[in-house]
Order: C-alpha cells, then sequence, then structure tokens
C-alpha cells in the first residue's frame, strides 16, 4: 500500500481520565505484593483505531498471596480477576492476556500521515499504484487524549517499507535512516519524548506500493536497554496469535502431516540455497573475468581511462561463437536462475507454515477454497515478478558492466602506461583493484546494488512460486482430509476461542462440554470471587465482560487479519532496531538524543516519589506518578511499573 492512514491517531476514541478510584472502598486489590508489566498491541485504521487492543501482562510475585487485575466491560467499567484462580507463590511469574474493545483507551502517541504526490497534498488513495513523486508526511506527538504518562518517558520509533521495484532511492528528513533490506527500502525514524516530532520522506515511485507503517515505544535508560527492550516486544507481537488466540481442537493428524512436510521443505531449501548462492557468485566471478579478460585482448592502441567502445564490440561479436566468454554467460545465466529457483522451497515452506497457522486461528472451514484462490493469485504474481526482475537485471548489468570496464580500463592503463601492448599481464591484478574499488566507492556500490535487487526481485518471485504450487497441494490436503465442514463441535470450538486459561496464553483453560464452569460459578458468588468487585467469567475473554457473542465468524475473522498484520509490523520493527543499534551499543544520533531526554524525564518524575523515606522503590513503581496511570486498561491496576507499545497502520 502506499497508504497508510492519513491523520493515523494512536488514539481509541476518548480516554477514561482523571484519579485513580478510590481502591480500598471499591476495588480490592488481593493479598499479594506484585508488580505488572505490559506490552500492548493494536491496528489504526482510517485516523483512529478500530481495532481492538491486545494486551500481554507479565506478573512478577514479590509476596505470596492472591493477585487481582482489572479489564475494562464495553461500558469502561473496572472488571476483576484473579490471577491464576488461585494463591501465587513469592517469585513465581504468571501471564495473562486482556483485549480491550475499541473507544475505551488512548494510546500515548498519535501518529499523523499526510501525503503528496508530485507536489500538491492527496488523499492516500491517490497515492496508491501511482506514479512519481510520492512525500510522506509524519507527525508524532504525545496523545493528549493518554490517561497515562508514557509518552513523557518512551522512545517512539516509526519505521516502514517500500519494494526496491517501486524505488531504489528515499530520501528523508534529518535524522532519519534509509537503508536496503533485501528487497524492501527499510526507513526508519525516531520521535522524541514528550514532544511532537515530524519528518518527510520523498521518492520516485513506479506503481507506488508500500508497507502499513508500524509504530513502537518503549522506555530505555541506554542504547543496550532499547535494544533488548525492543527486540523483546516486537519478539512477542511477532507471536501474538499464539498468545491472543492460542491452539484450538483442530486436526491433529492434519497438522502434524503438515508440520513435518514444512520442515522438509526448510530442510530442502537450507541445502539448495547453500549450493546455490556460492555456485552463483563463483560463476559471477568467471563471468566478470572472462569478460574483461576477452576485453582486453581486443584493446588496441592507446586505452585511454574510460571503455573503450571498439574493443566491447569484439567482446560483444564473441558471444556467437563457442567462446570462454559466450560460456560463462550462459554459465551466468543458469547460476542466476538456479539461486533463484532455491528459493521456492522456502516459498512452500512458508506457504504450509502459514496454512498451519491459518488452521490453528480459524480451523478448516472454508479452507480449501481459500487455498485455492491464494494460489491462483501468487502464481500470477510470481510470473509477474520474475519478468520484472529479469527487467531489472537487464537494465541494471548494461551500466554496471560499463561502470566495471571503466573502472578496469582506468586501473589496467596505469599499469601498462596507457598502451594496450602487453596489457594481458596486468589483467588479473586489474581485475582485483577493480573489484575492491567497487566494493568501497560509492557510487560503483549503488551499481551493484541494483544488480543486487533484480537478484533479490528474482528470488522472491521463485519463493511465490513455490508458494503458488505448494498453495495447491494444500488445498487437496485438506480437502481430503474431511475437515472443511463447519460442525456443531468446531461452531463450539470456534466460540470459545476467546477462553484465556490461568496463564493466559492458551485457548482452552476448562473442556468444552463440560457444564457449568468453575468461574461461572465464581461470578455467581460461589468459590474465591472478590467481594466487592464483578469477576468475569472464562466465557468472556479477560476484560471483555458482557461482550455480546454475536458475529463470532466476523470477529474471529477481523481478530486473524489485526494478529497477522501486528507480526507483519513485529519483522519490521526488529529490522529498525538493527538499524538504529546494528550491535546493540552504538547507536544513531537522533536515537542517543531521545534516550537521553526519557532518561531525564523518567528521572525527574521518579526522584519525588523515591524521596520519601516511606516508599521503597518498589512501590514507587507500583502507585503510579502524581496520580497518572501507569497501567493502560484502567488506573485500578496500580501494581502496574511500565508498559510497551507496539501499533501498526491498516492497508488500503
Amino acid at each position: 500500500m502506499c497508504g497508510m492512514t492519513v491523520s493515523c491517531a494512536m488514539t481509541l476514541a476518548i480516554a477514561a481520565g482523571g484519579a485513580a478510584p478510590a481502591r480500598e472502598a471499591e476495588y480490592p486489590s488481593g493479598t499479594a505484593v506484585a508488580t505488572k508489566t505490559q506490552d500492548v498491541f493494536g491496528i489504526l485504521h482510517a485516523g483512529t483505531i478500530s481495532g481492538e487492543l491486545y494486551i500481554a501482562n507479565d506478573f512478577q510475585i514479590d509476596q505470596s498471596g492472591t493477585v487481582i487485575d482489572y479489564g475494562v466491560s464495553e461500558d469502561g467499567e473496572p472488571v476483576a480477576q484473579t490471577v491464576g484462580g488461585e494463591e501465587q507463590a513469592t517469585g513465581a511469574a504468571a501471564n495473562t492476556l486482556t483485549r480491550v474493545s475499541s473507544g475505551l483507551k488512548a494510546m500515548p502517541w498519535s501518529v499523523h500521515v499526510r501525503y503528496s504526490l508530485n507536489g500538491p497534498n492527496v488523499d492516500s488513495s491517490a497515492v496508491s499504484g501511482a506514479n512519481g513523486l510520492v512525500g510522506l508526511h509524519v507527525t508524532v506527538a504525545p496523545n493528549p487524549l493518554a490517561d497515562t504518562d508514557y509518552a513523557n518517558t518512551t522512545i517512539p520509533v516509526i519505521a516502514f517499507t517500500v519494494p526496491t521495484k517501486v524505488t531504489s532511492e528515499i530520501t528523508g528528513s534529518s535524522g532519519t535512516l534509509v537503508t536496503q533490506n533485501g528487497t524492501d527500502m527499510l526507513v526508519v525514524a525516531v520521535g522524541r519524548p514528550a514532544r511532537a516530532t515530524s519528518f518527510d520522506f520523498f521518492f520516485t515511485a513506479k506503481h507506488c506500493s508500500m508497507s502499513p507503517l508500524a509504530v513502537a515505544a518503549v522506555e530505555a535508560s541506554d542504547t543496550a536497554e532499547f535494544s533488548r527492550s525492543m527486540t523483546a516486544l516486537a519478539t512477542r507481537a511477532s507471536n501474538l496469535s499464539d498468545i491472543a488466540i492460542g491452539g484450538g481442537k483442530h486436526d491433529t493428524k492434519l497438522l502434524n502431516r503438515l508440520k513435518a512436510m514444512r520442515d522438509a521443505e526448510r530442510d530442502k531449501a537450507k541445502s539448495a540455497i547453500a549450493a546455490a548462492d556460492p555456485a552463483y557468485q563463483q560463476a559471477f566471478h568467471d563471468y566478470m573475468a572472462a569478460y574483461v579478460t576477452s576485453y582486453t585482448g581486443h584493446l588496441s592502441g592507446s586505452i585511454g581511462d574510460s571503455t573503450q567502445m571498439s574493443a566491447l564490440l569484439g567482446t560483444a561479436g564473441e558471444l556467437n561463437s563457442d567462446t570462454p566468454v559466450a560460456r560463462a554467460v550462459a554459465d551466468i545465466s543458469n547460476a542466476t536462475n538456479d539461486r533463484s529457483a532455491a528459493r521456492a522451497h522456502q516459498g512452500a515452506a512458508d506457504a504450509i507454515d502459514a496454512t498451519i497457522r491459518q488452521i490453528e486461528l480459524r480451523g478448516t472451514t472454508g479452507l480449501a477454497a481459500d487455498l485455492k484462490r491464494q494460489a491462483a493469485s501468487q502464481t500470477s504474481r510470481a510470473a509477474k515478478d520474475f519478468k520484472t526482475g529479469q527487467k531489472m537485471m537487464h537494465d541494471a548489468m548494461i551500466p554496471f558492466s560499463m561502470a566495471y570496464t571503466d573502472a578496469y580500463t582506468r586501473h589496467l592503463s596505469k599499469m601498462t602506461g596507457g598502451t594496450a601492448s602487453g596489457a594481458s599481464t596486468y589483467a588479473q591484478q586489474a581485475i582485483k583493484q577493480t573489484n575492491d574499488e567497487f566494493a568501497s566507492n560509492k557510487n560503483l556500490k549503488a551499481d551493484n546494488q541494483k544488480v543486487q535487487a533484480a537478484l533479490d526481485t528474482m528470488a522472491a518471485a521463485k519463493a511465490r512460486e513455490g508458494q503458488g504450487k505448494m498453495l495447491l497441494t494444500l488445498a487437496a490436503l485438506v480437502a481430503k482430509s474431511g475437515t472443511g465442514d463447519v460442525s456443531g463441535a468446531s461452531k463450539s470450538a470456534a466460540a470459545d476461542w476467546k477462553t484465556v486459561s490461568a496463564n493466559g496464553l492458551t485457548a482452552y483453560a476448562l473442556q468444552s462440554g463440560a457444564g457449568v464452569r468453575a468461574d461461572d460459578k465464581a461470578a455467581d458468588g460461589a468459590g474465591n470471587a472478590a467481594p466487592a468487585a464483578p469477576l468475569a467469567s472464562t466465557r468472556s475473554l479477560y476484560g471483555l465482560a458482557g461482550r455480546q457473542s454475536h458475529g463470532i465468524e466476523a470477529d474471529m475473522s477481523g481478530t486473524v487479519n489485526d494478529v497477522v498484520a501486528v507480526e507483519t509490523a513485529a519483522e519490521i520493527i526488529k529490522n529498525a532496531v538493527d538499524t538504529l543499534a546494528p550491535d546493540g551499543a552504538s547507536a544513531s544520533s537522533a536515537l542517543k538524543r531521545a534516550i537521553d531526554e526519557a532518561r531525564a524525564a523518567k528521572a525527574k518524575v521518579v526522584a519525588p516519589v523515591d524521596a520519601q523515606s516511606s516508599v521503597g522503590a518498589l512501590e514507587a513503581s507500583r502507585i503510579g506518578r502524581e496520580g497518572v496511570s501507569r497501567d493502560v486498561v484502567t488506573p485500578v491496576n496500580t501494581h502496574t511499573a511500565g508498559a510497551r507499545f507496539l501499533m501498526v497502520t491498516d492497508e488500503l
């Protein structure tokens, strides 16, 4: 998409504001001493967040007892649940998941995106698929609706990718970073704590498309902590489907077979790529050597400092005969195709892995038909992309070859004193110097990168082709498995996907069809229910008591899309972290400044509380700051010490 949402505000409509409620009177807190941290994930839709929030909670038990944590109902009312359903031991850790409906909470950061095309501002829809000079104007700023103070102490990072087939060069504001990452251009920018930061990006696009905008924010006191925290956040986000939905009662036999197939394809991909890549490198080296060796043989007279066209024409004439350079051309062509084809196994493995994930998320209802449609789409796109890659290679190799012979001729001329006489004696030495120059000279490296981009495009096309072929196989397997129809049991399982277990990470806390569940009894007043607050049934996802059950299949479909989008954004953020802090210690100047500001801001708000001798460091982190909640869900949760955020814009 060349469309990230216009005015993408990282906000969920109206925030619940004000000071924390009087906990002792209204909201029991349990008997344990515990600290909670939160990882928050969500989707930005058309200027607001219409998707839901997924919040992974991590509890550290500092003193044994019961831990009561609060979600919110659709009306915004706190809903209590005993973590784990029983007492927690000192030193134990627990995990839960909270899902919050849209419109209830505001995120600490707002993100606004404007677009321009060939100068004037336009809607995002006008940019998608367009040709011309595309501009993105992004502003990340503290959200005034938020009832947390994380905008003061977190470091916001935004990142997105643009395929190299769309553009090979992106310019950005001072402090932004642009780098090539495989078949994509990766764009990264760092915002500043407690203030608005704007960034401008421009690129000349051909059939413009780009990824959604990924936005992540963490607290960190140094580069190492930033790298660790952001990587951990992205890693958790990349596994959101396992956390948010978990596994259900699906066809175990089919899943096991698919997993075995996936592992086999991965092994094939690993061995094929391990063989094909070095073979290509050698073939390319041999081709360039044969090319300039032939060229050297056709040099005459004074050779100057640039390509001698008569010698180049002589080399071209050899391509129609059985000559070393002609054989080298055939070898490099075969090696290029082999390098691309080796990725087909990886594409097949990816298709199987995605199918496994789909079965775990939605079951097999209608899956065979979906897989067939996906296969047709992938196969068609693969053919187009491979042709695009071939054209890119053709367009790249001509200037690359000319630049190479220019550099080679210049080095050779210095060695021979400018004459063709005895040039072949110095050919290998000149080739080495030329290769060294291509590795260090900025302009020559750009020529090399265009060749690499063409290679990557063809390889990606073959991977997509492998996906398409495997998807047809998978469609047949799913159809033969007999699990494609929705039975009453599978419908029941679909309805129960919301259930959260004691640790919050599996889909089935209790077996279906067992009658009244333990937590239902608690909701009716039996068991260990907290006396002064409502307890959620496990039939409702934690934090969403009162949610209607109608439209469950559509609800699941939206959840799957949201989860997949977050997982995709997680990979972009991982690559962004590698770009900002490549070794986990050094950092870009923009990141260093943001970390310094975040550290200073956090010290200012923590110091007054720490100065109170009666309040320890742990308590200081738990009680909030000057009445501002540290908990993203509700200020009733005073045991929350920190939160991290990863959001993503929707695709057009």
